[in-house]
Parts: structure tokens; sequence; C-alpha cells
């Protein structure tokens, strides 16, 4: 692979794993969100009006 070749073989391939490591990262914060959802439906008594965790 020549100079401008190389360079643009290395801008795709960085491309490709910042999609891949963001698509991992909203499926991560999806999922915590689905459980504390679930978990605020379970015990409704630890939440307060707003949602807020009562320490």
């Amino acid at each position: 692979m020549t100079g401008p070749t190389k360079g643009i073989a290395i801008i795709a391939l960085a491309v490709i794993v910042m999609v891949s490591l963001n698509i991992a990262m909203w499926r991560r914060m999806r999922g915590g969100l689905a459980a504390a959802k679930a978990e605020q439906a379970a015990n409704p008594e630890l939440f307060d009006e707003d949602g807020s965790r009562i320490s």
C-alpha cells in the first residue's frame, strides 16, 4: 500500500472501530436504563416523586 491508500485504510478502520464502540455503549446504556426502571417499579418506596433515589 502506498501513502494515500494506507492513510485512507487507517481512517476507515478507525471509523469502523469508533462506530462499533458507540453501538456497544448505547446498548449498555439502554440496558442500564431498563434495569433502573424495573428496580423503580419493583421498589417504589425507595424513590421520591421525581424518580430520584432516596438515600
